[in-house]
């Protein structure tokens, strides 16, 4: 009896450090007091503005229940969400801060269909109010393919664009050839 009752008690543990070791690869690792969610472990470190922000594969976004995109401009991240859960984490960089406001606007949007191959400055966008804010990619010189790698530099570090919501090379292109048209953006300070 006594066996079977450690052997039950030994199981039972095994399958709870398990559970909790798959919960912990989810879990976060660092949360500034900016982010409204910590950063997954699989987030990228070092040089990572040219790659997916996220060691692991997109998600479907045509079968995210709840869609939504939820920038946190202090946070200088970008959530892919389904309703309030967090299935994806961008690095990205919104509006410069000018006079204790963001050059990026606060409040609720749409994605739109404005999701041409490339603007002046950058490849990917995709528009979130018309052709005057947009998610894109790390600027380039003016129509040209050299990326402005002092630029490059602060994404994911501080809000440095003009208003837009800039992401790296991959996450942008991934949005811009899957992001539903239509799709809720949510932008907030943090």
């Amino acid at each position: 009896m006594k066996k079977k009752l450690f052997s039950l008690l030994m199981t039972v543990l095994l399958i709870l450090g398990i559970f909790s070791l798959q919960n912990s690869s989810v879990s976060a690792a660092k949360k500034t007091k900016y982010q409204p969610y910590g950063d997954p472990v699989t987030m990228r470190k070092g040089s990572y503005w040219n790659k997916s922000s996220e060691a692991k594969a997109y998600p479907n976004l045509r079968k995210i229940k709840k869609l939504n995109l939820c920038v946190s401009i202090l946070g200088n991240r970008t959530y892919v969400r389904s309703n309030k859960k967090v299935v994806y984490t961008m690095y990205s960089s919104a509006g410069s801060i000018i006079h204790g406001r963001s050059l990026t606007p606060t409040g609720t949007y749409y994605t739109d269909g404005y999701h041409p191959y490339r603007f002046s400055e950058a490849l990917y966008p995709v528009g979130w109010i018309g052709q005057l804010y947009l998610f894109h990619f790390t600027p380039t010189y003016n129509w040209s393919s050299r990326f402005d790698m002092k630029e490059a530099k602060k994404l994911g570090k501080k809000p440095s664009s003009h208003g837009c919501i800039r992401l790296t090379v991959k996450d942008a292109k991934w949005l811009h050839d899957h992001v539903p048209y239509h799709t809720k953006v949510i932008i907030k300070y943090r």
